[in-house]
């Protein structure tokens, strides 16, 4: 899962506006209805996260309009979980609408009126509380609009988050800690090349799925890599032990005992034999890797660079050199696909040594 907060100007005006807007409208309320009542604070706050919405993202006509909907049940009504409800509901849409569509706007419109909710209630308790009695009205009118301002960034949030499953993180994860050095480090060049990718091409974008699947299949090909590895003795205990073995066999006398001999040495020579298979086979699969990696950066380049191309009279150009570079992405992943890196099948039994 990748989560990622962007859009840090919009967040920031919105935030310094519901903030400063509700202390200002706070400090403004409190003299043109002074009374015990917190309802001129919550007002305040209102019109606070309406004008910081309207300062982070625009519309401040129907943003306010809203937010002086939202105040009507506060007026109308007695203080209640029923009046507080609709308001935060009408205070939801005001906030989330323009810019925000299907899931995440109904998902926006539910963390508004959350958050307007809990603002209300806030403000409410701070100019109630039996802890806020002794201080001045017009501290408890600004402090509870401001509360409300702070509590109201919030609500502004599904705005600046954005939640993806990225299936390339996920195969990163399930990489296995035996890889070695070489092959770990084109693990990170490739994901090195999707970070980039995913941030400058859009999502409906064939060369960012192209680019997507080329890692994927880069991670896929080191995880099976890690499967398949040269263990047992090493090649020079191997020879040494042959080595030895043709001089038992030489001295050996006794039928038994020398047809047992070359048994084993067959056998030791069937480990060289598969030692030398995987290691072939790793060094193609390395060299493939290599490869593809090298034509992922390179389409990467191409494809961030082919927006300014297009600007230019070598538009036609570039996009004919992004699809050829394309289609040589394609064929090293196909061909990365096909290596097999399996080693060859136990001697059957007729092609072992039998024993005396």
């Amino acid at each position: 899962m990748d989560i990622r907060f962007g859009d840090h100007p919009s967040f920031h005006r919105a935030a310094l506006g519901m903030v400063g807007g509700s202390a200002a409208l706070g400090l403004a309320l409190h003299f043109i209805k002074p009374g015990p009542s917190p309802t001129g604070a919550m007002i305040a706050g209102l019109g606070g996260m309406a004008l910081g919405a309207a300062l982070g993202y625009g519309k401040p006509a129907f943003r306010i309009a809203a937010a002086g909907l939202a105040c009507v049940p506060l007026l109308a009504m007695a203080t209640s979980v029923t009046t507080l409800s609709i308001t935060a509901a009408i205070m939801g849409v005001g906030l989330a609408a323009f810019g925000l569509r299907g899931m995440r706007g109904a998902l926006a419109v539910m963390v508004g009126a959350t958050a307007t909710m809990l603002a209300m209630w806030g403000a409410h308790r701070i100019g109630a509380a039996k802890q806020t009695a002794d201080m001045s009205l017009l501290f408890r009118d600004v402090m509870s609009a401001t509360a409300m301002g702070l509590m109201g960034v919030f609500a502004v949030i599904p705005r600046h988050l954005k939640i993806s499953l990225d299936p390339v993180t996920a195969a990163l994860r399930r990489l296995p800690n035996s890889l070695d050095a070489e092959v770990r480090d084109l693990c990170t060049r490739s994901m090195t090349i999707w970070n980039g990718a995913k941030d400058k091409l859009a999502d409906n974008d064939p060369g960012k799925n192209l680019v997507r699947d080329g890692v994927l299949k880069t991670l896929e090909v080191a995880a099976k890599s890690a499967e398949v590895s040269a263990q047992g003795a090493t090649d020079a205990e191997l020879t040494k032990r042959m080595a030895d073995l043709d001089t038992r066999i030489a001295a050996a006398t006794d039928s038994e005992v020398k047809a047992q001999y070359q048994s084993a040495r067959a056998a030791l020579e069937d480990q060289k034999r598969y030692r030398e298979h995987i290691t072939q086979g790793r060094e193609r699969m390395i060299a493939r890797m290599h490869n593809h990696v090298a034509a992922l950066e390179k389409f990467q380049l191409a494809a961030g660079g082919l927006a300014a191309a297009r600007a230019a009279t070598a538009g036609a150009t570039a996009v004919k050199q992004l699809e050829e570079l394309s289609a040589d992405v394609a064929a090293s992943g196909e061909a990365l696909a096909e290596l097999e890196l399996e080693a060859p099948a136990t001697p059957t039994a007729s092609e072992t040594p039998a024993s005396a």
